[in-house]
């Protein structure tokens, strides 16, 4: 049965010390500096040891690692997975050089968490980039260097090298990505039984000033905006504005996706690229099945709905979104603004946030009640 008792150190310092179990078996660990902390360690001990029917398995930090990493590569996104890879070897790295005495998982505490918070944000950590990444690296910058006509036709794979660079220093928000990133690691780890209470959960974010609400293309900015398109690009970001797909979803848009007989358009995953969110369905209206059967007969590709005069999947379309702002004499808006303009105007026209989160596929009703709130603004 697990209890805590006092435990005088060899400087005479008292703590209180949690055991259970006999013999080889038996469990000691700090439970905390005084009794009500020793107390809710106990309660945690105890509540794990009810729902697991087993005390926490021993295991090395390092392995623990590994292993989540291999319930991510199942689990999530491989875009997900590998930003919490990531977050882990730096943490990993922190550990390493500022407290080389944690081995085991348990070894972790609360006061190494903040240490982390605090150096990250001073800039005193430095990531470290797998064999992976530095051989890609390598290699796109070896193809960088090497003149070729078909380089530029595909410059996009380029920004690899400037938007994964890897930064010392980085800003509040990113901490607190990172922050979560590893309790939802902590999280993991008692569900496998390896620890009975999270050494993140008394670790406070940073508080940030609250975004400001998504803006969308008023009605007057739309008419100036597609009067200086030409009749390709009219198509393109009509498209867009018609569907509220997202920049990913919209590039990676085939025409297996496009079902003019039932009228509507299959957001899908596809070899090579997974969408954000589940499977969805968007309707297709009148004047988009219009712009669409007009897109099919103009297609420069079978495959693509949006191609490039070689056939390929169409890229930059930012580039072009802000050089049609220009021309038109408009505030330059961005990509997503279209998608958050699509939310707001069905909101405009008395659709419901359930129905408008059905078709913009987001999950939780909040997210489209910030885009359309931004209509009122």
């Amino acid at each position: 049965m697990a209890s805590i008792h006092k435990k005088r150190l060899s400087r005479g310092r008292i703590v209180w010390e949690l055991t259970h179990g006999r013999g080889p078996n038996r469990i000691r660990l700090k439970a905390g500096e005084t009794k009500p902390e020793a107390e809710a360690t106990l309660a945690h001990f105890k509540r794990q040891l009810a729902f697991q029917g087993a005390a926490p398995t021993d295991v090395k930090l390092d392995k623990a690692v590994n292993l989540y990493g291999n319930y991510l590569d199942v689990n999530r996104r491989p875009g997900t997975a590998h930003r919490y890879k990531r977050v882990l070897r730096t943490l990993r790295t922190f550990l390493s050089e500022f407290h080389a005495g944690v081995e085991l998982l348990r070894d972790v505490r609360t006061s190494h968490l903040e240490d982390f918070k605090r150096r990250r944000l001073a800039g005193e950590i430095k990531e470290i980039q797998t064999e992976l990444e530095l051989e890609k690296d390598q290699a796109l910058r070896r193809e960088l260097a090497t003149p070729s006509k078909e380089r530029f036709q595909n410059r996009g794979k380029f920004g690899w090298l400037g938007r994964w660079g890897l930064h010392e220093k980085v800003t509040q928000r990113t901490i607190n990505y990172e922050l979560q990133c590893i309790h939802t690691f902590f999280r993991w780890a008692i569900r496998q039984n390896y620890l009975f209470c999270n050494p993140m959960s008394p670790v406070e974010l940073f508080r940030l000033p609250r975004k400001t609400l998504p803006k969308f293309v008023t009605a007057s900015d739309l008419m100036s905006f597609f009067g200086a398109c030409n009749p390709e690009e009219r198509r393109i970001f009509s498209t867009m504005l018609l569907t509220g797909m997202r920049k990913g979803e919209l590039k990676n848009l085939t025409w297996s996706d496009v079902n003019f007989q039932l009228g509507i358009i299959f957001i899908q995953s596809k070899e090579g690229w997974n969408p954000k969110t589940d499977k969805r369905v968007i309707p297709i209206s009148p004047v988009l099945n219009q712009i669409l059967l007009e897109q099919y007969e103009k297609r420069r590709s079978e495959r693509w709905v949006l191609a490039n005069q070689n056939g390929n999947r169409l890229s930059h379309l930012l580039d072009k979104l802000k050089a049609i702002c220009k021309k038109a004499g408009i505030r330059p808006t961005t990509l997503h603004s279209l998608r958050h303009s699509f939310g707001a105007h069905l909101r405009m026209a008395g659709v419901s946030l359930a129905d408008i989160a059905d078709l913009m596929g987001h999950k939780d009703l909040t997210t489209d009640l910030k885009c359309c709130c931004s209509t009122l603004a």
